[in-house]
């Protein structure tokens, strides 16, 4: 021990001397460029593909030549607790400069000692050599000998880091040897000196700059570490230099897929795959032209250390083809099963199933030499990989060369075909693949298991999953959380409770303190009957949530009065304050009885099991129970809603708490749901309402539940199944008044406190079977959550739910209606007015109606879900008229004429019809590109005109006063003052109403301004706008 330290303090004692050996005197460096007249600094490496490095955020504005040795060596003098050094070192202006390391005279006496210590390291005399060694180091501190052959001495004792030091340092002395340095960045790379190999690897490179293994090695120690740009950037060089490397193109895949480009890695192997189709089609080109290939022997004797990545089935297959010559002008990486397999990978990575299946199939065809049975593209399953193919009548039609040959998939990627299909939801299809992995070696295809009984327990198919997942348990390195978390879901949603404690039990061992795990082992150990297992899992969560409760709460709100102690409310004590052990377990389980008392001082008492007559009647006494309470609930809704409609606040808040226990009520029947939800039922409002996290409900659940109480304020306390006697009713309401709770309740919730939740109640409503199920009650739903999402004013959302009630109530008038209403205000509605999107949207619809008309097919028309009978052939006014509306926003002001147009064939006299067509041509001929002025400006005011006649004759006074408010602002927008004051002061004068007052009185004060009538203008402004 001793030894290493004196050798350690050798190493390092004299470090100022060290730097000196890597230091060079400014004239010296400057004179030896002279005289090599080049620099090899990697920075002199151009390549045109490194357009994407500047979107890498780690990559910096500094490259891999910023690893010099004055950061180098004090970073070493720091690790080591010298001081650093102060001053810049001298350098080249490009950086190091490659040079031959010049012999030194020796002085005599180290030349004495260097010659005796070579004598001993001969005669394998180790121990006197490395003395003699580290004597000549501290006679001459630049001996590169000394320090070489010390390192030697070192690795043949077993001391790699000396070892790695001795060299580093020597690589130093003898900086242009690139060998040297890639021998030290190895060595480092193993003994897992990552910043070190980096640097010893950049060296190597500078010296030369074509040696592409330690690229390689340098970019992999990159990625390692997590530099994930400038592992880019090698593998990019290296891909430049040799593009038929397989594992650098992987490699650069990997990079893209970290970055999330998954679509550029496909892109890398499609681009492989099409230039081995290319080179194939070369093939078959060639063997049909019956080229003559004499002197084919002696290229390949000329060729013959050029891999060309012929197969031996390729020659085989094209005998009388000069296959090098080809193979020469189409070089390309070899695209086999397992190029296959990692495009497979990026495919699953990617969205979009159903490309993704085409490619994997295309690809297998081709690599089976199938690529002109083009018909299996029709074919939307995957019978052409397995036995189903044989009742293909296009396959029985095929030659018997082409029925032998192989239609099999590697396992691998008939499972990534499988979870394709999966994603796809094609279960079914996905199973048919997942069968063959029985046929397989178990042991050798573990992780796919894993890999396909996770997702399928991510998709809800529980009993497939459990089919995947319980065999892995068998398996050491497969006995991990990852596994049994899946498999723990799995059994408690099948109800297999024995098996579901075991899973969460392996949870609990693996991770004891996450609590989700502990709660769900305790429910199910309650499931089980294990009230005493129960207790003390209960117990052991709620200690905990006390400790982290403690620990997030700030210094100032942990000094409690010592003489004071507050009883908090049920589940929330053990997360306030410290309190003794008793009071915890009496304000969580409200009983006053220590909750392991009885089995830390008195014999358990015998539990008497029921019988099955017991269980039921428990059942009904239960069901009973509940049924009363609903209906206590729902009566004393009748008496809160009468306060809400008059605006009293707490009968408001009394209403939404027990309409929200109701809901709740309904909602934790599990068989009234479609699709089994991800999260564990806690209450639709209670969860947000009550307590900051869900796991402190559900303590207070299970608190109750170890009370013996199977109800909560007469609500479950947990999820469950029932058996439903009647198909209208349910505990004391019929399904009728459940939904119209729902629509209630979520409205209530929306106008009152927040979008978001009402919009959960409705996604939970539109998830019961008995709601779903029923046509009306699913279009109701639609018309609520329309009206939610209203709110939010989320245009995306808006859009969203706008264009699916237009396509399933399609040329309804009342939802065409619906849509204009939605859009009435706001920047939001404009914005949707004004998208193209929309545009394209109602044309498709117009083509449609359209092809119903005249009863043909139209190009470009959109599906036809509800057809209407039109015998007269009349165009729909309503279509016409938003769809005029959304080119009008778009300031598309002529075409909006030709659809107005033909609206007004069919309607007359409809002053709003007037209004737009007076406008339109208004407007238009106000664009820069317009002829006939004048016209436009005239036929404009005669529509507006014949509009202000239609509202003066037939509406009120505030229609007459909005046509007079705009024919003013028609004038006022072509600059014609006289007519727009007259027609604004009728607005002021004529009509009672305020809302247009003031804009009118806004827009004369403009004009009078303008015209200089200060006097007016103040007159208008003190009388109409001033508060």
């Amino acid at each position: 021990m001793s030894n290493e330290k004196d050798d350690e303090e050798q190493f390092y004692e004299e470090l100022d001397q060290y730097r000196e050996l890597i230091e060079r005197d400014k004239d010296e460096e400057l004179n030896e460029e002279e005289e090599n007249g080049k620099n090899d600094s990697e920075d002199e490496y151009n390549d045109n593909s490194f357009d994407l490095l500047a979107e890498f955020s780690d990559y910096g504005e500094y490259s891999d030549d910023d690893y010099d040795e004055h950061t180098f060596m004090d970073a070493i003098r720091t690790a080591n607790n010298f001081k650093t050094r102060k001053g810049k070192p001298s350098s080249t202006k490009n950086g190091i400069v490659s040079k031959q390391r010049r012999e030194r005279p020796l002085d005599p006496e180290v030349a004495q000692l260097l010659s005796e210590a070579n004598e001993a390291y001969v005669r394998n005399d180790i121990q006197v050599a490395e003395q003699l060694y580290n004597k000549v180091i501290k006679a001459d501190a630049k001996n590169f000998a000394a320090y070489k052959t010390l390192g030697d001495i070192y690795h043949l004792q077993g001391r790699f880091n000396d070892c790695c030091n001795s060299w580093f340092l020597a690589a130093h002395l003898n900086s242009s040897d690139w060998e040297f340095w890639k021998m030290v960045a190895e060595l480092s790379a193993e003994l897992s000196h990552v910043r070190q190999a980096i640097y010893c690897y950049t060296r190597a490179i500078r010296i030369n700059n074509e040696e592409w293994e330690s690229m390689y090695n340098r970019a992999l120690l990159y990625k390692e570490i997590g530099q994930l740009g400038r592992a880019f950037d090698g593998f990019q060089k290296l891909y430049a230099y040799d593009p038929l490397d397989a594992n650098i193109l992987r490699e650069l895949a990997v990079i893209y897929v970290e970055y999330n480009r998954v679509s550029e890695a496909i892109e890398l192997y499609m681009t492989v795959f099409n230039d081995n189709v290319s080179r194939r089609n070369a093939f078959i080109l060639a063997s049909e032209d019956a080229i003559d290939s004499e002197n084919e022997s002696e290229d390949e004797t000329e060729d013959a250390d050029e891999d060309l990545n012929l197969t031996q089935e390729e020659l085989d297959l094209y005998p009388n083809v000069s296959l090098k010559k080809i193979a020469k002008r189409h070089k390309c990486i070899p695209f086999d099963w397992s190029s296959l397999n990692i495009l497979a990978e990026l495919l699953i990575k990617q969205n979009g199933e159903l490309n993704g299946i085409k490619t994997i199939k295309k690809c297998a065809r081709w690599i089976q030499h199938r690529e002109t049975q083009t018909f299996w593209e029709d074919v939307h399953d995957d019978s052409e990989f397995d036995n189903r193919r044989l009742r293909n009548a296009k396959f029985q039609s095929l030659t018997e060369r082409e029925k032998s040959k192989s239609y099999s998939l590697p396992i691998d990627i008939r499972v990534r075909l499988g979870l394709l299909r999966l994603n796809n939801k094609n279960v079914s299809e996905a199973m048919q693949q997942f069968q063959f992995l029985y046929e397989e070696k178990f042991d050798e295809i573990a992780d796919l298991y894993f890999e396909v009984g996770v997702q399928l327990s991510k998709l809800d198919k529980y009993q497939e999953a459990i089919d995947f997942l319980t065999p892995l348990s068998q398996l050491n390195e497969y006995t991990t959380i990852e596994l049994y978390r899946p498999l723990s879901k799995c059994f408690r949603e099948l109800d297999q409770l024995e098996n579901a404690k075991a899973a969460f039990e392996k949870l609990v061992q693996f991770d004891p303190l996450d609590l989700e795990h502990k709660l769900s082992l305790a429910e199910v150990h309650h499931s089980l009957g294990n009230e005493e297992e129960f207790d003390r899992l209960l117990h052991e969560v709620v200690e905990e949530r006390k400790k982290q409760s403690k620990e997030s709460v700030p210094e100032a709100e942990k000094e409690v009065s010592p003489t004071k102690k507050v009883r908090p409310r049920l589940a929330i004590a053990p997360l306030e304050e410290e309190l003794p052990s008793e009071e915890i377990r009496s304000a969580t389980l409200g009983t006053g009885k220590p909750l392991l008392e009885d089995h830390n001082y008195k014999k358990a008492p015998v539990k008497k099991k029921k019988t099955p007559e017991e269980i039921e009647r428990e059942k009904k006494e239960r069901e009973k129970k509940i049924r009363s309470n609903v209906l206590n609930k729902y009566g004393q809704l009748k008496i809160y809603k009468d306060g809400m409609e008059a605006g009293d606040a707490t009968k408001t808040t009394l209403w939404i708490d027990t309409a929200s226990d109701l809901i709740d009520i309904f909602s934790s029947i599990k068989n009234f749901f479609v699709k089994s939800r991800s999260k564990k039922f806690v209450g639709i409002i209670k969860r947000s309402r009550k307590f900051n996290k869900v796991i402190d409900y559900r303590i207070e659940k299970l608190s109750k539940l170890s009370q013996g109480e199977n109800l909560m304020d007469g609500l479950p306390l947990m999820e469950e199944k029932i058996t439903t006697s009647s198909t209208t009713e349910l505990r004391g309401l019929t399904y009728d008044q459940w939904f119209e709770l729902f629509m209630e309740l979520a409205l209530t919730i929306a106008r009152l406190q927040s979008a978001n939740d009402a919009s959960s109640i409705i996604e939970t409503a539109t998830e019961v079977n008995v709601f779903s199920q029923h046509p009306e009650r699913v279009k109701m739903m639609k018309f609520v959550k329309l009206a939610i999402i209203l709110q939010l004013k989320d245009e995306q959302e808006v859009v969203e739910n706008l264009r699916g009630l237009l396509n399933q109530f399609q040329f309804n008038r009342k939802i065409l209606h619906l849509f204009m209403f939605s859009v009435s205000e706001g920047q939001t509605a404009l914005r949707i007015l004004s998208s193209t999107v929309q545009q394209k949207f109602f044309l498709r619809q117009l083509k449609a109606f359209d092809s119903i008309r005249f009863g043909q097919h139209v190009n470009g028309q959109a599906s036809i879900t509800n057809s209407v009978s039109n015998p007269e052939r009349k165009i729909c006014t309503y279509l016409n008229y938003i769809y005029a509306m959304l080119l009008y926003s778009s300031k598309g002001f002529m075409p909006a004429l030709q659809y107005l147009k033909r609206i007004e064939i069919e309607i007359d006299d409809d002053p709003m019809l007037d209004l737009m067509i007076g406008l339109s041509h208004l407007h238009r001929s106000m664009q820069r590109l317009t002829g006939n002025r004048h016209f436009q400006i005239l036929q404009g005011f005669k529509y507006l005109y014949q509009y202000h006649e239609l509202r003066h004759k037939y509406y009120s006074d505030i229609e007459r006063q909005e046509a007079d408010y705009n024919i003013g602002r028609a004038y006022h927008i072509l600059g014609l003052f006289s007519p727009a004051v007259k027609y604004y002061k009728k607005v002021l004068d004529n009509y009672e109403d305020l809302n247009l007052k003031k804009h009118a009185a806004y827009n004369l004060i403009l004009i009078y301004n303008e015209s200089e009538n200060f006097a007016l203008s103040n007159h208008l402004m003190e009388q109409y706008l001033s508060i």
